[in-house]
């Protein structure tokens, strides 16, 4: 099947944008690049350039146009590459060119699972510590692995064991129920950690050392 060509006829600057220009195929404007992508491509007035060629440039404009979102997204906090890639395709690049992006920013650095779970986990302990099967739900909801996740988890509980933790978030937390009967408190105290995302053997086992009536 023969391709069909066209002529570039005209390359002019955009007024808003300096960095862009609308190009014209046979006397008609039909899409507006980036300087870098018109270089990249050795595109020039007087050209002949067919569908082809016209798709791969198109291409590589929506491609620098995802990069430069992508690296906006990031500017902001570290995300995963599923909430990287999540976020691009709200945006409606195509799957093509966001999987293109995540590629490349996986390669140079920019993107790294296991960078990102290690420094949410460390984050999370000190901002406001949960106990491991919070922390391994709330990295599996940004996308990471759950083999990431634990190896995350267990080192950021190197320091200090679930019980540890539990038992200073317990000892800020019952302040607040002085008069109380020592049930309810105990049974609020069972339910605060729970919620926090310890399991139920970690909460048995940090009231079970503690008298109420004495906190």
């Amino acid at each position: 099947m023969t391709e069909v060509m066209y002529h570039i006829t005209q390359i002019e600057p955009q007024k808003k944008r300096e960095n862009r220009v609308n190009v014209y195929l046979d006397g008609a404007f039909a899409f507006g690049l980036k300087n870098e992508v018109l270089l990249k491509h050795h595109l020039h007035e007087g050209d002949t350039i067919s569908d082809r060629l016209i798709d791969e440039v198109l291409l590589s404009e929506e491609k620098s146009r995802a990069k430069e979102k992508a690296l906006k997204l990031l500017s902001y906090r570290a995300r995963s590459v599923e909430e990287l890639k999540k976020k691009l395709l709200e945006k409606e690049f195509s799957e093509r060119t966001v999987n293109r992006v995540i590629e490349d920013f996986c390669r140079v650095g920019l993107l790294n699972d296991r960078m990102f779970a290690s420094d949410y986990a460390h984050s999370r302990m000190i901002q406001r510590p949960i106990g491991k099967r919070l922390l391994k739900q709330e990295l599996v909801m940004k996308g990471i692995s759950e083999e990431i996740a634990e190896k995350s988890i267990e080192e950021a509980y190197e320091k200090q064991s679930e019980e540890e933790i539990a038992g200073m978030l317990i000892q800020k937390r019952v302040k607040r129920y002085n008069g109380e009967d020592p049930k309810k408190i105990r049974k609020k105290l069972s339910e605060f950690l729970f919620r926090r995302g310890f399991n139920w053997e970690v909460i048995s086992a940090v009231l079970s050392g503690v008298e109420i009536e004495s906190i």
